[in-house]
């Protein structure tokens, strides 16, 4: 891959985790889904204390679980993204993550809301000449809870 094709693969998954980030906040679950290959795995057990999760349906349900009741403004920025092939590509992002739930719908007792931070590890794969995530991990550095 030469210098542009790398340049224009990287900005096309910049592009599918700015999408993931609106896609997310305005609840379009069928959009959501398009971003992942159809065995991608979803690891947020450092939130959830629950085993990763493979397949789009699952991961789904899973942050619909947690963001269906809520407001959300998710953030992403200093992306360091490596190719790691022609179709396969590696990439870590800082975040931040705010979430509201409507008042007695928070599934943490006793919190209204939560502000986050940390990174998102991930890995893409490009099916169809499409750039998909394939893995997602987020690991947080630090959780601000807040009561109601």
């Amino acid at each position: 891959m030469d210098a542009l094709q790398t340049l224009l693969a990287i900005d096309d998954i910049r592009a599918v985790k700015a999408r993931y980030c609106r896609l997310l906040d305005t609840k379009d679950w069928s959009g959501f889904a398009a971003l992942f290959t159809d065995d991608a795995v979803m690891d947020v057990s450092e939130d959830t204390g629950n085993p990763p999760i493979t397949g789009i349906p699952a991961i789904v349900a899973q942050v619909r679980f947690a963001v269906d009741d809520a407001a959300t403004s998710h953030q992403v920025h200093t992306p360091e993204i490596t190719l790691a092939g022609n179709d396969t590509a590696l990439g870590v992002w800082a975040m931040q993550d705010r979430v509201v739930w409507r008042e007695g719908l928070s599934p943490i007792p006793g919190v209204a809301s939560i502000t986050g931070y940390g990174q998102y590890h991930e890995s893409y794969r490009r099916e169809g000449g499409e750039w998909k995530i394939a893995a997602l991990r987020l690991s947080r550095f630090h959780v601000d809870m807040h009561t109601a």
